[in-house]
């Protein structure tokens, strides 16, 4: 077999084109250094370490809190505020927060509504008017068609609780 006349010239184009930079590396390794910035930005001085000894008889606990932390931390606590009565909690929807709970279905006709709410375990429980439901003693107050109104109360965290309206709804 004889080679191609094309063959021989993308031969001699290949090793043409390979010639290799001739210029010296420390050459460029020099421009390069030349061409850095060489402005360091001055580091402010530290600040000297003083030690303190400690000690137990005179200075807090080194796991306590000073005091000044206690007292900014602590919330402002109201007074006149209103509270809920306590109740046992025996209800079997309320183990669950409303969240996981869903609203499957509604039987009955005109005023005798109850709704049927699944529970994150997959029973469904018959629900009406007047039930308490959910962790924050929920109360259902309306059962319609399309949802469920329940009126639960959550504490504010200084002590007091507020009413709220939750609705759940059929999807």
């Amino acid at each position: 077999m004889k080679p191609s006349k094309l063959a021989y010239l993308s031969l001699i184009l290949m090793l043409v084109g390979c010639k290799a930079n001739q210029d010296s590396l420390e050459e460029y390794v020099s421009k390069v250094e030349e061409q850095a910035r060489k402005e360091v930005a001055q580091l402010k001085p530290a600040a000297e370490f003083i030690a303190a000894t400690y000690d137990p008889k005179i200075s807090r606990g080194p796991f306590v809190l000073p005091k000044e932390a206690i007292v900014q931390d602590q919330p402002i606590v109201k007074k006149d505020c209103w509270q809920p009565s306590y109740r046992s909690k025996n209800g079997k929807l309320e183990k669950y927060p409303l969240s996981k709970l869903r609203l499957k279905g509604v039987m009955g006709s005109g005023s005798a509504v109850s709704g049927l709410v699944q529970t994150p375990v997959g029973n469904v429980v018959k629900i009406q008017k007047g039930q308490f439901i959910g962790l924050n003693n929920g109360r259902v107050t309306k059962v319609t068609s399309k949802y469920v109104l329940i009126n639960e109360t959550l504490p504010d965290g200084l002590g007091c609780w507020h009413k709220r309206n939750v609705k759940l709804a059929l999807k």
